[in-house]
C-alpha cells in the first residue's frame, strides 16, 4: 500500500501503521507528541499523515493513554420521549464540560446489552452512562475490569463501589395510587411495563403498598403487561376491557401507555374520566396536550442525566466522591385524566 493509492480515502490509524511499518500505538504516540519514538520515525510517519491529508480521531488519542472527550451513553431507545429527555441531560452537561456524546442503542434487547458494552473501550470513550435492563454479575464485572468509569441510571445496585442515579419510583407510585383511592377508586388497574425493567417493579410495589395501607383487597386479574410503549398501553388495555372484570381507574407505568390506554378506552365508546380515570408517570410532553390532559407522576428526567453526566466526569477526572447512590424525587402533575367517584 503506498500513500498516493489512499490518498483522499476514507484512511484509518490502521493505514497510517501499515504505510510506516510500525504499530498503531507508536503512531497514536507520534499524534499525541508523546515521548518513546526515534526522531528519525517520527518524521517518517508525520511525513506520511501529512501526505494522506489524515486527520486523527479519538481511538488514535486513546491509543495513546490521552483523554478521547467522548462520553459514552447506553440506552435502551431514542424514540420515546423519555430517553430522549435524558439524552438531552447527558448531552447538554456533556457539552459544558467540553465532553462529546457516543449514543448506543439496545432496544432493551439482552443480546444487544451484552455486545454494545462489550465493543465500547477506552480508546472510544472516556466514561460510560448505562440504562439497561439486563444488568447482572458478569455484566458489572467486565466493566470493573475494563477500567472505563461508568454510572448507572435506574439502576439500584447493592454493590457499593457503583455509582448510580435513580428516581424514587416506589414513593411516586404511592402518592400516584393514594390519589386515586382518595377520589374514591378502589377497583384500580395497572399496567406494567418492560418485565425486566427494575423501575416498573418499583412502581408495582409503591402501587400494592397504597391498596395495603388503605385495606383494599389486591385482583391480580387487573393486572396486564405492557412494554412501556404506546401501543403495548393500547394491547394491554383492550384485554382489561375484554375481560370483564370491573375497574374505575388504570394507574399506567409510565406515560406513553397511558396514552395507549386513553385511545383503547375511546376506541369502546367510554369517556375519560367520565367512564375511566387514567394517571401515569413520567410526565413527558406529551401527557399535557393529549385529551384530556394526563395526571402524571413526573420524574426529573432532564436532572437525572445531568446529574449522572456531573458524576461520570468527576470519575473520569479520578476525584473522589463519597456518595454513590443519588436518589431524585418525585411530584405528582394533577390534570384532568382523574375525576372523583360520584
Amino acid at each position: 500500500m503506498s500513500a498516493k493509492k489512499i490518498k483522499n480515502s476514507k484512511l484509518t490509524i490502521d493505514d497510517i501503521a501499515k504505510l510506516a511499518g510500525v504499530s498503531k500505538a507508536t503512531v497514536s504516540y507520534v499524534i499525541n507528541d508523546k515521548p518513546g519514538v526515534s526522531q528519525e520515525l517520527r518524521c517518517k510517519i508525520k511525513k506520511i499523515i501529512e501526505d494522506c491529508n489524515y486527520v486523527p480521531n479519538s481511538a488514535a488519542r486513546g491509543l495513546a493513554g490521552e483523554k478521547t472527550h467522548f462520553i459514552g451513553l447506553v440506552i435502551p431507545d431514542v424514540s420515546d420521549m423519555f430517553y430522549a429527555n435524558i439524552i438531552r441531560g447527558v448531552e447538554k452537561t456533556s457539552n459544558k464540560y467540553n465532553y462529546l456524546l457516543n449514543l448506543y442503542t439496545t432496544h432493551g434487547e439482552e443480546e444487544k446489552e451484552q455486545r454494545v458494552i462489550k465493543l465500547i473501550n477506552s480508546s472510544m470513550v472516556d466514561g460510560l452512562i448505562i440504562m439497561a435492563y439486563y444488568i447482572k454479575d458478569n455484566f458489572i464485572d467486565f466493566l470493573k475490569n475494563e477500567g472505563i468509569p461508568f454510572v448507572f441510571i435506574d439502576y439500584p445496585t447493592k454493590d457499593e463501589e457503583i455509582y448510580s442515579v435513580v428516581v424514587d419510583n416506589e414513593a411516586g407510585a404511592f402518592e400516584a395510587a393514594e390519589y386515586l383511592i382518595s377520589l374514591g377508586h378502589q377497583k384500580i388497574a395497572f399496567l406494567e411495563g418492560h418485565e425486566a425493567a427494575w423501575d416498573s417493579r418499583a412502581r408495582f410495589i409503591g402501587f400494592l403498598k397504597a391498596l395495603t395501607v388503605n385495606s383494599i383487597e389486591f385482583n391480580p386479574l387487573l393486572v396486564e403487561k405492557g412494554d412501556f410503549t404506546r401501543e403495548g398501553g393500547y394491547k394491554a388495555t383492550k384485554k382489561l376491557l375484554e375481560k370483564g372484570e370491573e375497574f374505575t381507574a388504570i394507574f399506567a407505568s409510565n406515560d406513553q401507555m397511558a396514552i395507549g390506554a386513553v385511545r383503547a378506552i375511546k376506541e369502546k365508546g367510554l369517556k375519560v374520566p367520565d367512564n375511566i380515570s387514567i394517571i401515569g408517570f413520567d410526565n413527558i410532553e406529551a401527557s399535557s396536550i393529549i385529551d384530556p390532559p394526563l395526571t402524571t407522576v413526573m420524574q426529573p428526567i432532564y436532572e437525572i442525566g445531568k446529574k449522572a453526566t456531573e458524576i461520570l466526569i468527576r470519575l473520569i477526572n479520578e476525584e473522589k466522591i463519597e456518595q454513590k447512590k443519588f436518589m431524585l424525587k418525585t411530584k405528582l402533575i394533577k390534570r384532568n385524566s382523574c375525576k372523583a367517584l360520584n
